[in-house]
């Protein structure tokens, strides 16, 4: 037999209720995510897209930015390098959306799970130099292959890194000494000299802001793109994770967006899956 145990931290749980038109039992809930203070609590109820951080407070946005507007400019041939996990795909698919939309010359190579493994490899960047490809752009890895990556540079590749993952490290004396990838750009909010406020992104969010950063860099409207956030939502929760601060607006916003999606895709899955439109949450996605 099961016996629940409610954890309550302390906190005036009817206020709480009363100020933000939820139960107490509500409140409790949220005061046992650490959600304190009104402000706090509001951005948890009802944060929207207005709410997110810019994307320019990566470190290294701006370099990426500025490399993808002269490639544009110039015509050059760009591979999107991804993984073959839900996370992956969807920021594959999404800065090759994204891309297209301003005119460019992209294509992508997903790893094949056997033949290539996972991330970055020499097989994928002779491919891509056999292929007349000039520039690089990974997503959802590459931040731990440094090798790979100097291999492709000395080959004459433009490569630019947006991944989510941990920056590789060694202890030296007590103290983490990282290493990051010989990349002519680096975008991962976990790296120890990011400024960026919120660690928990998925590589599609990271892609995705900066597709947002291009667009208004290059004086078009980034809500032009604000439709592939539905596909950032699928990847946030696909690749498991947390829900809280920037990650919940997105899934929030994704969700709704879904419910009445144009992708024929989604719309077939959902089809094929029985699922009511308008009843589309995070349990489906998972």
């Amino acid at each position: 037999m099961k016996r629940w145990v409610l954890l309550r931290k302390g906190a005036d749980f009817a206020a709480i209720g009363e100020k933000f038109h939820i139960s107490p039992r509500i409140a409790c809930l949220i005061r046992n995510r650490d959600i304190i203070g009104d402000d706090a609590i509001d951005g948890y109820l009802n944060g929207t897209i207005a709410d997110l951080n810019d994307g320019m407070l990566m470190r290294d946005m701006d370099k990426a930015v500025d490399i993808l507007m002269e490639k544009l400019r110039g015509h050059k041939r760009i591979r999107v390098i991804g993984d073959y996990d839900i996370d992956g795909v969807c920021a594959t698919y999404l800065l090759l959306e994204a891309l297209e939309g301003l005119g460019a010359d992209v294509d992508m190579d997903i790893p094949d799970r056997i033949l290539d493994g996972y991330g970055l490899n020499r097989n994928l960047i002779d491919r891509a130099i056999r292929d007349g490809v000039d520039t690089v752009v990974t997503c959802d890895n590459g931040i731990a292959a440094a090798e790979e990556i100097a291999y492709g540079k000395r080959l004459g590749l433009t490569i630019l890194v947006t991944d989510h993952h941990e920056v590789p490290y060694i202890e030296k004396a007590g103290e983490r000494q990282y290493s990051l990838p010989p990349a002519d750009a680096v975008v991962d909010p976990k790296r120890a000299d990011c400024g960026y406020p919120f660690k928990g992104l998925c590589g599609a969010a990271v892609a995705y802001k900066m597709m947002e950063c291009l667009y208004e860099a290059m004086g078009e409207d980034p809500a032009d793109i604000d439709r592939l956030l539905e596909v950032v939502g699928i990847a946030t929760v696909g690749d498991v994770m947390d829900l809280a601060d920037e990650n919940r607006i997105i899934v929030k916003h994704g969700l709704e967006q879904m419910r009445r999606t144009k992708n024929p895709g989604l719309r077939a899955l959902i089809r094929q899956k029985e699922v009511v439109p308008e009843r589309l949450g995070a349990y489906h996605l998972g």
